[in-house]
């Protein structure tokens, strides 16, 4: 589960993440246009096609899919559009419209089409290298999806992650991030701007705040084994477990995919209160290849399930307990977490702090 789960990371976030990248190969790119002849719209358009019916998740979408889009270009409804990107645009939205699936693209990109060139091992090993390199460095210096880590006033632990990282080193700064929280008497994770990712960091922060007995989460059907692999929590964790911590989740309409996937996991174990706004809805695992050249398509080759709800939050999105606009949403969580911890405690100089503390807040 971690390898396909760390796979999905790399092909979804490097196309999440909106960065200018200086290529090296200047040649290449100088060869490049922005335009699209009729020849390449027709090969575009049969290749998605058959890449949709071959291994969408959904194979009966998949192949309507292509029909449609088939059907469009045949129409001339394709005709019109000399711009590349425009045109991906047009092709992906007509996809959309039969499956609904904001993890389908058909997109422009010779940064993209040149990593998944090398994940492919298209490229000379030293270009490969490079490019593995120069997506380490990006990841790096996101400080692999951690920006901040603090105790609030009361001794509430509060955590921003924004994106689940596929990094072995993701998992090292979730156990640093986890040290530093764990004794706090209650923690929130921030995933208003977290649009996703993969990898086990998810797994490895869940395990946190559960007893060392495993726990099975949201796993993943995958078309190409008609099998579903499991996700669990951890036996092991370095540092202290708080299963008894109250932990709130902060969420928006921006939250996407992997984060989706651990506030959904959370929720139905009724291990977090999820608070802030409906999330945006993607529970497709992902692939993303290339079309012709640096036209390229990603594509859902799987599907979430949950043990509990035997569904996912696909289209619908993960729905708080606790409903309120995302700028409200670190002040709410907050305010309820020291609410629930003056409920427990009776030490009386504590209880007079927090009740200072809440009143402030009012």
């Amino acid at each position: 589960m971690q390898k396909h789960l760390k796979s999905f990371y790399i092909l979804l976030t490097h196309i999440l993440i909106v960065l200018i990248i200086v290529m090296s190969n200047q040649a290449i790119i100088a060869q490049e246009t922005l335009k699209v002849d009729a020849n390449t719209k027709e090969e575009v358009v049969n290749k998605v096609a058959d890449f949709m019916k071959d291994y969408y998740v959904f194979a009966e979408v998949g192949e309507k899919m292509g029909g449609y889009i088939k059907t469009k270009h045949s129409n001339g409804d394709y005709d019109s559009y000399t711009d590349v990107k425009k045109f991906c645009n047009k092709v992906t939205a007509d996809l959309r419209e039969i499956c609904h699936d904001k993890h389908i693209f058909v997109f422009y990109s010779p940064e993209e089409a040149r990593e998944v060139a090398a994940r492919n091992g298209l490229l000379p090993a030293e270009e490969i290298e490079k490019i593995n390199k120069m997506y380490f460095e990006m990841d790096r210096r996101a400080n692999f999806g951690f920006s901040k880590v603090e105790i609030l006033d009361g001794n509430i632990g509060y955590l921003n992650l924004n994106s689940f990282s596929g990094s072995d080193y993701a998992c090292e700064t979730a156990v640093g991030a986890m040290r530093f929280l764990s004794c706090t008497d209650a923690i929130i994770i921030d995933l208003r701007n977290n649009r996703g990712g993969g990898g086990g960091v998810g797994s490895l922060l869940a395990s946190y705040f559960f007893d060392s007995e495993k726990v099975p989460l949201s796993g993943v059907y995958l078309r190409s084994t008609d099998t579903i692999e499991q996700s669990w929590t951890l036996p092991y964790v370095p540092g202290k477990r708080m299963p008894d911590v109250d932990l709130y989740i902060l969420t928006s309409s921006r939250t996407f995919s992997a984060a989706e996937d651990f506030c959904y996991s959370l929720k139905h174990l009724k291990r977090a209160t999820i608070i802030g706004e409906t999330t945006k809805g993607g529970a497709h695992p992902v692939d993303v290849m290339i079309i012709k050249g640096n036209i390229l398509t990603q594509l859902s080759i799987g599907n979430s399930v949950n043990p509990i709800t035997k569904s996912n939050w696909e289209g619908i999105g993960v729905k708080p307990d606790v409903e309120v606009s995302a700028e409200k949403a670190l002040h709410t969580a907050h305010h309820i977490a020291l609410k629930n911890i003056l409920k427990k405690t009776t030490n009386d100089d504590l209880k007079q702090e927090l009740i200072a503390l809440i009143d402030r807040m009012q």
